[in-house]
């Protein structure tokens, strides 16, 4: 069985950010959990807003429908890669962190100021803290993209 450039893509993002997502988790949640949502420097809106304030977030009322939503926009992460694919480097690492770079770039920097920082009144340092979390989510994503995509799109598999 063949398959297309753009379905190829979708299901290496898809992959990409299932493996972000538990990253994610690990770093925000597990590593950082007691300096981010547990201590005297972060924010009470931000505490509150993430463990109190009903509605509390999706990711932990419905998982399924977060996980579904997340591997969509993983899928969207694989196309934009598969179209500007051959901009980035030709090695496939390379390219990969370079992806995860602009995923940081123009998708990490901008929620964290907007969000935690803009909207909760994070402080600057746990700010910076994951910002330090997002190169390795962004960075996992990117190589798994990278990989999945160089893999089945230099493959018989794909046409």
């Amino acid at each position: 069985m063949r398959y297309g450039k753009w379905v190829t893509a979708g299901v290496a993002g898809s992959i990409g950010i299932f493996f972000a997502n538990l990253i994610s988790q690990l770093l925000f949640f597990q590593l950082g959990n007691d300096i981010l949502f547990h201590s005297e420097q972060q924010s009470d809106k931000l505490i509150a807003v993430m463990t109190q304030m009903e509605p509390l977030p999706v990711m932990e009322t419905d998982p399924g429908v977060y996980m579904t939503i997340s591997l969509f926009i993983g899928a969207l992460h694989g196309g934009v890669f598969a179209y500007i694919r051959d901009s980035l480097p030709e090695n496939t690492i390379k390219s990969g962190f370079a992806y995860g770079g602009i995923l940081w770039v123009l998708m990490a920097l901008y929620f964290e100021f907007h969000v935690p920082f803009n909207m909760f009144g994070e402080p600057l340092p746990l700010l910076g803290l994951e910002l330090f979390f997002w190169v390795f989510v962004v960075s996992v994503e990117g190589v798994v993209i990278s990989t999945l995509y160089d893999r089945f799109s230099n493959s018989e598999l794909f046409y």
